[in-house]
């Protein structure tokens, strides 16, 4: 093509970009001369630089698959995406994105993170899949790679759990990448898997469940189990359950509870039955923690007086195997 030409089919451009997005060597061998990609790339012009030799062919705000495709030309051909973009690939609903891309590169490879773009050279570079025509990590690395980063409790409950609770990946493999990968941040996450271990389900319920064991008077409650009548009828699957005293405590979170008018008429269900049953029912919403501890400690307490008052509740309990990976 000769000089200029190329000016005359911006769409081969784009054909050989990947969403609009394409290395500024790729560019020249189009034809395109290099002072002439900066030179459009600058304040005001047709395209921009979303890396280094990285071009976007449009001047409007970047989509974020758009930045990781430019973080996975910046970082090479082994690089792959991780952290919550990619467990979002992988179907993940909860988290928060960060500001930054994050790619994962071989230890040997020499390429540095840019603003923007978080490139991490490890030692343990796994196998990449495809999703949404990009090289992802395995949703185990993405998930930990994304909570080793998190600061907030919460926030990693929310993200283990929902990995755990939807079986997109079991906790033991969860378990095995912590235990393979860098210490650093593994803390809070490795809390959360022994949550997981002792049967609690989501955010609302590891934040409760972390209160709760720093009351140890308050006694030791069963996650997550199905509470059976003598006749064998199930009364409910109990968020928590003290079965020396008969005490349910269901963790009122919205998202389980008050999401739909049918989660509405299956909790008040699940309450009668308890209660018709002679167990004593607390329901504990989970900002309560935070907003009022003291508040939530005092009727815990007046909860279990009136539970250890009643008449022993003639009920088993077994784990809900049903409802967990």
């Amino acid at each position: 093509m000769r000089r200029g030409e190329w000016a005359k089919d911006l769409e081969r451009l784009r054909q050989a970009a990947d969403d609009d997005v394409i290395a500024v060597v790729a560019l020249m061998e189009l034809g395109v001369p290099e002072c002439t990609i900066y030179r459009r790339c600058r304040k005001d012009g047709p395209w921009q630089l979303l890396a280094p030799a990285t071009v976007l062919l449009g001047n409007g705000p970047p989509s974020r698959r758009q930045r990781l495709v430019a973080a996975l030309l910046h970082a090479g051909s082994d690089a792959m995406v991780t952290g919550l973009d990619g467990a979002r690939m992988h179907g993940l609903r909860r988290g928060e994105l960060a500001d930054e891309v994050h790619v994962l590169i071989a230890a040997h490879r020499q390429v540095r993170s840019v603003r923007g773009i978080r490139v991490e050279r490890t030692k343990r570079l796994p196998k990449s899949v495809l999703r949404d025509g990009l090289p992802v990590a395995p949703l185990d690395r993405c998930v930990l790679d994304a909570v080793r980063r998190i600061r907030d409790d919460g926030a990693i409950a929310a993200i283990l759990t929902e990995a755990v609770q939807r079986r997109m990946v079991p906790r033991e493999t969860l378990r095995a990448e912590l235990d393979a990968g860098s210490r650093r941040g593994s803390g809070t996450p490795r809390e959360v898997l022994g949550a997981i271990d002792a049967g609690v389900r989501s955010p609302a319920e590891f934040d409760v469940r972390a209160w709760w064991a720093e009351h140890p008077e308050l006694g030791s409650m069963r996650w997550n189990v199905r509470v059976v009548d003598r006749g064998g009828r199930l009364l409910g699957i109990a968020d928590a359950f003290d079965d020396e005293i008969g005490l349910v405590a269901q963790v009122d979170s919205t998202e389980h509870h008050f999401t739909t008018p049918d989660q509405v008429v299956e909790t008040e269900r699940q309450h009668r039955a308890y209660r018709s049953a002679g167990l004593h029912v607390i329901g504990i919403r989970p900002n309560r923690v935070r907003r009022d501890p003291d508040g939530l400690y005092r009727d815990v307490v007046d909860a279990r007086r009136v539970a250890a008052a009643l008449p022993h509740a003639d009920v088993t309990w077994e784990p809900d195997h049903a409802g967990r990976p």
